[in-house]
């Protein structure tokens, strides 16, 4: 059987981990609302991250299919220009 002064050491170690412990919780906790503060800050909804990337994305889509339409629309202008030149 431990004798008392070991399991009043073991207490006073498992109680220093738990210290520890409770203040890397609390560091997480503080980055997590520094980090919700900033995707507020963006106007985004911290709660809704997985809707508001899909809605970003579906964005993004959208803009690069305009900008790819308008590049195609031209270099068809571009080309009839070329062509008039060339014909002249």
């Amino acid at each position: 059987m431990p004798d008392i002064q070991e399991l009043v050491k073991k207490r006073d170690e498992l109680e220093n981990r738990k210290s520890r412990l409770c203040g890397k919780l609390e560091a997480a906790k503080s980055s997590l609302a520094d980090i919700d503060a900033k995707i507020e800050g963006l106007g985004i909804d911290p709660d809704n991250l997985e809707a508001e990337i899909a809605r970003l994305k579906a964005e993004c889509d959208s803009a690069l299919k305009a900008y790819i339409t308008s590049l195609e629309e031209a270099e068809r202008v571009i080309s009839t220009i070329e062509d008039r030149i060339q014909s002249l």
